[in-house]
């Protein structure tokens, strides 16, 4: 249930920020919050603060609506693996995106996608935030762009 936990958390966190609003997208469990044209998407990194989400290799934790929203828009990647002719498609290479994209695309103007990486573990709460963008590159890469370190909820700048 964490995962789901999480979209509601940013969500409540962020809802009384001006321009902040949500999207069902279909076949989704979740809401998944829009700030300033983007889509926000948590994503629990790791449990230790010191791990920066840039030095991550995904993998089970990064959800397929996560994978599936980064495939349709999030940025190209700067290079692609290019498939061996006659070789079958993957599951995920096959699976039909068509609904997620329709319905992303009826926002206007169209929406980015932001991660919204987070370091926490159960004795500690919540140990770092991170945003950025990030091109997804054969499932299991993300190679970044802007990422930014956010300060803490409930605590100073500085502190």
């Amino acid at each position: 249930m964490r995962w789901k936990q999480q979209y509601e958390v940013l969500h409540e966190h962020l809802m009384e920020l001006p321009g902040v609003t949500d999207v069902h997208p279909p076949r989704a469990q979740v809401r998944v919050t829009i700030c300033r044209d983007h889509l926000l998407l948590p994503w629990r990194y790791a449990k230790r603060g010191d791990v920066d989400m840039r030095d991550v290799r995904p993998g089970s934790d990064l959800s397929r609506l996560i994978r599936d929203l980064l495939i349709l828009f999030g940025p190209e990647p700067s290079h692609r693996e290019v498939p061996l002719p006659l070789m079958p498609l993957t599951p995920e290479e096959e699976r039909d995106r068509s609904a997620l994209r329709e319905a992303i695309e009826k926002l206007a103007p169209r929406p980015s996608v932001l991660l919204v990486g987070f370091a926490c573990n159960s004795d500690a709460g919540l140990l770092r935030v991170s945003w950025g963008e990030a091109a997804l590159i054969g499932n299991r890469e993300l190679e970044w762009g802007h990422v930014e370190d956010l300060p803490l909820p409930g605590r100073r700048v500085g502190s």
